[in-house]
């Protein structure tokens, strides 16, 4: 048993992004969630023989009869040490719970707890489990701030090990206790456990998670694992082994959504990395990436990476087998994809001319992948696009990741969607916009970059959950007057380049009317003269820069 540090507070602009997130996507009382995870055959023998076994009965009772007695943090902790004597054998010893007190907002004393593992490679993680004690037993809304901060300690975990498949959380309030689980449809909870009525169910429910496979405590058992400390790898049908580096090179950060994580790998663990191993959970109507990759090269789209193997793991309909839901849940499968080249992320260019020519390329490229094999990339973002390690055979430094970072294709016509070529390309000028303002070449995630902004700057209301509200603030960005407030948002390294964020503007949004046209043109010379022209205002840029 430790003592960590004090957990983080999470800010109000974190919290309020959670309860956008999950708002509709937790799902409290479902029957049969303790059955299935403690009790008949899926409830280990180990923690039957223990809690039968003669000589720790006195233990188990003493522990059962201490329950109602953790108010406090020293009482926790003798709490779990009388716990850990009693069912931490051998085969548990590198694992530990590590506890830090907390207080909630209505100022009643708390715990939050976690089940670690010593010594965990990058990709599993160390937490295998975590909870909170409370010695309040009132419950709490869905979006209360209490339960708001519980959840951002499962996004703390699915961020720091985003290649999980899921993540069990138990709080404990009072004398009830609630069994939870986070996966990328969002959360559920199972009906609150009386323990007053049985003391024993909190022994039972710790002895559970203790002895849990990695399997069943929602770990990613694809990535296999040599010698302790080794890098984990996966092999596609008993083909090459490609071995990841331990720290991921993109990673979600958010529980609801495709939970894109993404790592550099090898087929040998000394070689230099040059394949992308990429874990993400598609929605069940999406079409897969894969299809989507071999249409796009059979058709001779290019600047689109080449893609070397790819699985179908699981189902979130598979992780919630058994159980009853009162409502519907977002159908997701699990899968690997790996892909070629490994570039660097277009926030890491070395030059402005060099973004510049990524920029120029990935018009190509888009226009290619429009034009040649009828597909739309749909999100085109600063984490789904990389420069590409040395040109291409087409010529190309920038290869557009089909969603190899965090997004998706989908092939077109798309008849009952809004999204078309336009919008792809009015992605793109976003993309130009937000490095010439952010200027960042470390940070990857949105919410990072901004806290070291201005809180005048409109790039904040470009990043909240409220899409509507997003899609009315860009709207009135890029009419006229609002567009020459963008500019004046220009870091010093880009101020020269005002005049080529004009004439983009002028391409995408021309105003007719008095009016910028969001339209969309479907004469084919119209869409050819917008790539044209997007793709040569960026080249001229570039050129200029070089002389």
């Amino acid at each position: 048993m430790s003592s960590g540090p004090p957990p983080r507070t999470p800010t109000a602009a974190t919290l309020q992004s959670l309860r956008d997130e999950l708002k509709g996507n937790i799902i409290r009382n479902v029957n049969g969630l303790f059955a299935k995870n403690f009790e008949g055959k899926s409830r280990s023998a180990v923690v039957q023989s223990k809690l039968q076994d003669t000589q720790s009965a006195k233990i188990i009772s003493k522990l059962c009869a201490g329950v109602p007695d953790i108010a406090r943090f020293d009482s926790l902790l003798e709490w779990l040490a009388h716990f850990q004597t009693l069912l931490f054998a051998a085969e548990q010893a590198g694992l530990h719970f590590q506890s830090q007190p907390l207080s909630s907002t209505g100022g009643a004393p708390g715990a939050a707890i976690s089940l670690e593992t010593s010594g965990a490679p990058s990709i599993s993680g160390s937490t295998r489990v975590f909870g909170e004690f409370h010695h309040d037993n009132t419950p709490l809304a869905d979006d209360d701030d209490d339960t708001l901060r519980f959840c951002e300690h499962a996004h703390h975990v699915l961020k720091t090990q985003s290649a999980r498949c899921f993540v069990h959380g138990f709080l404990v309030r009072g004398t009830t206790l609630e069994l939870w689980i986070f996966d990328r449809s969002g959360a559920y909870s199972s009906e609150r456990l009386d323990l007053a009525q049985a003391p024993d169910l909190l022994v039972r429910t710790l002895a559970g998670y203790v002895l849990m496979d990695d399997e069943k405590a929602g770990f990613n058992t694809f990535v296999k694992h040599g010698a302790p400390g080794s890098d984990g790898y996966v092999t596609f049908h008993h083909d090459d082994k490609f071995y990841l580096r331990p720290e991921p090179i993109a990673m979600a950060d958010y529980i609801v959504g495709p939970g894109t994580s993404c790592y550099a790998a090898s087929v040998s663990t000394v070689g230099e990395p040059d394949t992308v191993i990429k874990f993400s959970w598609r929605e069940d109507k999406e079409p897969t990436e894969v299809r989507l990759l071999e249409q796009a090269h059979k058709r001779n789209a290019c600047g689109v990476v080449q893609l070397v193997g790819h699985q179908d793991l699981v189902s979130i309909a598979d992780l919630r087998q058994g159980l009853k839901f009162p409502q519907p849940f977002v159908p997701r499968t699990f899968s690997c994809v790996a892909t070629t080249p490994l570039g660097r992320p277009i926030r890491e260019y070395t030059s402005i001319p060099e973004l510049l020519e990524v920029l120029r390329d990935l018009v190509k490229a888009l226009q290619s992948l429009y034009v040649n094999a009828r597909i739309l990339h749909r999100d085109v973002a600063i984490k789904n696009l990389i420069i590409a390690p040395q040109h291409s055979a087409d010529g190309l430094k920038a290869p557009v990741l089909s969603s190899q970072w965090s997004g998706q294709m989908d092939s077109w016509p798309l008849a009952s969607s809004s999204h078309t070529y336009r919008h792809d390309l009015e992605s793109l000028l976003y993309v130009f916009l937000w490095i010439a303002i952010a200027n960042d070449r470390v940070r990857d995630e949105a919410n990072d970059i901004l806290e070291g902004m201005p809180k005048t700057s409109r790039l904040w209301k470009w990043c909240t959950m409220d899409f509507c509200a997003v899609g009315r603030d860009k709207a009135a960005d890029m009419r006229p007057e609002g567009f020459e407030g963008i500019l004046g948002e220009f870091s010093s390294d880009f101020a020269s380049l005002q005049g080529l964020a004009r004439e983009l503007h002028a391409l995408i949004f021309p105003v007719r009317d008095g009016e910028i046209f969001t339209g969309i043109e479907t004469d084919q010379v119209a869409v050819q003269k917008l790539y044209n022209g997007i793709a040569a205002a960026f080249d001229r840029s570039a050129r200029a820069l070089y002389s």
